[in-house]
């Protein structure tokens, strides 16, 4: 039988492109791939470590088929909005904790409250705004240790991890980070002193009382992700038309295997009816008509996360308050970028923006298509874009921090683009 490559879990793309193998040997360097989160005693006392922790072991889970080692408190109180009258009952609801990985010295090791003791671990740091990494034989950042109930730090953190973790292990970019460092959501204007007390933005956040949200695939599904970790009070309008598939599971981090087949509008709403968060949903395609629908117009804030520019071309700024687009790529060597607009902000319009002309196909891993095709297979079967969860909660973070900065005196940017892999390469406007 032959291969349906639009059902391959896209982190197997990654490998086949990175490293010119075919299938089957990428499965397996995936199906032995592991992972260690361990946590000291803040994890039972801390909401941002909490937050870290249970984000990584929901995506982590997807990445690393060999298994995900958890070392933690027991008994460790769940601190979260996800139901659970434990934190283990919330990663048990996420997926099964194993109790039976084993693990070498070798296998690569995020820690929570713990400094690193070899090259194989760094440590995740957060603060409300800010998050990042301290590694072995390397300055280590410290931050307020205040408590603090915005998430946007540790999710932030935990993409950073979650990328170094990927890239430790499987030699995707050639470029590994060992040098510790990290980013301040609020001020975005901070390098080296990235983790001072300027950098840290308020605790307490207003909140838009209703968010429509477009697109709820590999980004749309990571921004309901970092919103629901949220205290506030608000609604989601959930909007999409597409069903889950197989090849989804690996980026999509609130859809699970025994939805596969189901509408995602569903799904999303489901996984917050559980977090008590309030939504309704429109099981179609977005439409221009759709922004002028009167009983729409209390959703005052768009967000979207779309992979067609036809339809982010009909998106009108002017009927929104607030009106923010994400944007991944597919190509392996733009896996890690993120790119941001603020559409009210911008002085073209999206129809100028993505011109609607008709989008054209191109081959995006070049040495795949011709290796497949020298074996006798059609290389256009491997056309699919990569996307990984670590990537799109990054784009989340950058996104949600700039709704929130807008609504809480903050300063805004209109446009950012930039690589997880380097710091240095974020460019804001």
């Amino acid at each position: 039988m032959k291969l349906n490559f639009e059902d391959v879990d896209r982190h197997i793309i990654a490998l086949m492109a990175s490293k010119s193998i075919l299938f089957e040997e990428a499965k397996q360097l995936l199906n032995g791939s592991k992972l260690v989160l361990e946590a000291n005693e803040k994890l039972t006392s801390s909401y941002s470590l909490q937050v870290a922790f249970v984000t990584c072991y929901n995506i982590s889970n997807r990445i690393f088929k060999g298994g995900v080692k958890c070392i933690l408190p027991e008994n460790t109180p769940n601190l979260l909005k996800l139901k659970g009258e434990t934190f283990n009952d919330v990663l048990n609801s996420l997926f099964e904790i194993n109790e039976n990985v084993n693990v070498s010295d070798s296998t690569p090791r995020l820690l929570f409250g713990k400094t690193p003791q070899s090259e194989n671990e760094v440590e995740i740091i957060c603060s409300g705004w800010q998050g990042g990494l301290n590694f072995f034989k390397s300055e280590h950042y410290t931050l307020d240790n205040a408590p603090t109930s915005i998430p946007l730090g540790a999710l932030l953190a935990s993409s950073y991890g979650l990328f170094w973790a990927f890239d430790f292990t499987f030699e995707i970019t050639n470029n590994l980070q060992n040098e510790s460092f990290g980013y301040s959501l609020w001020d975005n204007s901070l390098d080296y002193n990235w983790n001072e007390s300027i950098g840290e933005g308020p605790n307490k956040v207003k909140f838009p009382p209703k968010i429509w949200l477009v697109g709820l695939g590999h980004l749309g599904q990571a921004y309901l992700w970092t919103l629901l970790h949220f205290k506030n009070d608000f609604e989601v309008l959930l909007q999409d038309f597409d069903k889950l598939g197989a090849e989804n599971l690996g980026s999509q981090i609130i859809s699970f295997e025994k939805q596969i087949g189901k509408h995602k509008t569903r799904i999303c709403a489901d996984f917050l009816d559980n977090a008590g968060i309030s939504n309704k949903i429109i099981e179609k395609r977005f439409i221009s008509s759709d922004q002028k629908d009167d009983s729409l117009m209390d959703y005052q804030v768009l967000l979207t996360g779309l992979d067609s520019a036809s339809t982010r071309s009909i998106i009108e700024p002017s009927r929104f308050k607030i009106c923010l687009d994400g944007a991944t790529n597919g190509k392996l060597e733009n896996f890690d970028s993120f790119t941001f607009r603020d559409l009210n902000l911008l002085k073209k319009k999206p129809n100028e923006i993505w011109n609607a002309v008709e989008e054209k196909t191109e081959v995006l891993h070049e040495n795949l298509y011709n290796l497949v095709s020298e074996k006798g297979g059609c290389g256009v079967l491997t056309n699919f874009g990569i996307s990984t969860p670590f990537v799109g909660l990054f784009g989340a973070c950058i996104l949600i921090s700039e709704l929130l900065k807008s609504i809480n005196e903050g300063r805004t940017n209109s446009i950012f683009s930039g690589k997880m892999r380097n710091s240095n390469s974020y460019n804001f406007v």
